[in-house]
C-alpha cells in the first residue's frame, strides 16, 4: 500500500495513536521518533533520537498531545508534545530524564504515573515534570502488565511480582517463582490466565479473582 521513512528500524513496536487531533503511526526508529499518516504513510513530523543504542519500548501515550520514549544503556526519557496547526503537524520537548532508562520492558502509565523498569529497578514518574517518585524493586531486565489497578511484574530470573501501583513508594503484595533461569519475553494475560516463557519452556497460572 505504501512505504514512507527512510531511517533504520528498531525493535521497539510502532502503536496507533491520536496526537494533538490527529491520527498517526508513531514509531522510535533508530535514530529517530516519527509520526506517519496511516492512509498515505506520509510522515507528518519527526524527532531526532540517540543513534548508540538499541531502542525496545514502544512509546507510550501520556495524554492527547504528549508522547513519552524511553530507552536503556544510559540513554533515558524524553517527553515530546505533538501539536496540530493548520494543516501542519509539530513536534516539541518538554523534558528529558535518564531518571527512566526502559531497556527491554516497556512503561505503563496508571492514574497519572508512570511506572517502569530503570535498568531493572521499577520507579514511579511524575510525566508532568520528569521527576522521580520513588524507586524500589530489583527485578532486572524483565516485563511488566497493568492488571486493573495492579501491576505485574515478571522478573529477569523468572518470578512474578505483583505490585500495587502508587505513586506514594513502592508497594510489593506477593511473589511466586515460575522459572529459574533468564526470563526476557514479555507474558500475556488474557482473564485470570497468565501466561510466561523463555525461550525453551513455557507456563501458565490460573490466577485469582
Amino acid at each position: 500500500m505504501w512505504h514512507a521513512g527512510d531511517d533504520i528500524a528498531s525493535y521497539s513496536s510502532p502503536i496507533v495513536a491520536t496526537l494533538g487531533g490527529v491520527r498517526q503511526i508513531v514509531v522510535l526508529n533508530f535514530s529517530s521518533i516519527a509520526g506517519h499518516d496511516p492512509a498515505s504513510g506520509r510522515v507528518l513530523w519527526s524527532h531526532p533520537w540517540r543513534r548508540d543504542a538499541p531502542s525496545v519500548a514502544a512509546p507510550l501515550v501520556i495524554s492527547e498531545n504528549r508522547v513519552l520514549l524511553s530507552a536503556g544503556y544510559g540513554v533515558g526519557s524524553r517527553l515530546l508534545e505533538v501539536s496540530r496547526d493548520g494543516d501542519a503537524v509539530t513536534q516539541s520537548l518538554v523534558w528529558e530524564s535518564t531518571r527512566l532508562k526502559a531497556k527491554f520492558t516497556n512503561p505503563i502509565i496508571h492514574d497519572g504515573f508512570v511506572y517502569g523498569l530503570d535498568d531493572g529497578v521499577l520507579v514511579c514518574l511524575d510525566p508532568a515534570t520528569g521527576e522521580r517518585r520513588w524507586k524500589g524493586g530489583r527485578y532486572g531486565h524483565g516485563q511488566t502488565i497493568l492488571a486493573g489497578n495492579r501491576l505485574l511484574v515478571q522478573t529477569e530470573d523468572g518470578e512474578i511480582v505483583l505490585v500495587d501501583p502508587r505513586p506514594d513508594a513502592h508497594h510489593e503484595l506477593a511473589r511466586f517463582s515460575v522459572f529459574d533461569q533468564k526470563t526476557w519475553n514479555p507474558p500475556a494475560l488474557a482473564g485470570r490466565f497468565l501466561v510466561v516463557r523463555t525461550d525453551t519452556e513455557a507456563a501458565c497460572y490460573e490466577l485469582a479473582e
